[in-house]
């Protein structure tokens, strides 16, 4: 997958001013390309966290949106509809539910991923922002 591959062997990409937002823009695209629902179900997650949970949305300085509370990070969506957030030590509770996974890259630390392909998945993103916010 070209996205692990990037973040993994191509790190110092990211350092290249506008990089990472193009990368991500062309993840998004392909994304789109595959299934147009990708833009409705991201729509929905947004304004369901805008609208439910009062957080405000940004530009991630690695491509994508951020979602942050009070200027503090709550989570990321990547174009390709990868999702990450950071819940701290409530990581293990998360994972061992199912809810989310361990983080792609940084497997041991309080962040956790998953994958919004569905609505489903967008609602189930929305229950980790919740949570990640009572971490706050």
């Amino acid at each position: 997958m070209i996205f692990r591959f990037v973040v993994t062997r191509l790190r110092w990409l990211a350092r290249i001013p506008l990089f990472p937002q193009t990368f991500d823009a062309m993840l998004l695209l392909g994304a789109i390309i595959r299934d147009r629902r990708v833009l409705r179900i991201r729509q929905l997650l947004e304004e369901n966290a805008i609208d439910s949970l009062g957080v405000g949305l940004t530009n991630h300085r690695f491509g994508g949106v951020g979602f942050l509370h009070n200027g503090v990070e709550l989570g990321h969506l990547h174009g390709n509809g990868l999702f990450d957030a950071f819940l701290g030590t409530d990581r293990d509770q998360v994972v061992r539910s199912g809810l989310a996974s361990p983080h792609h890259l940084f497997e041991r630390s309080g962040w956790v991923s998953l994958w919004i392909k569905t609505e489903a998945d967008a609602q189930k993103a929305l229950e980790v922002l919740r949570k990640a916010k009572l971490k706050l």
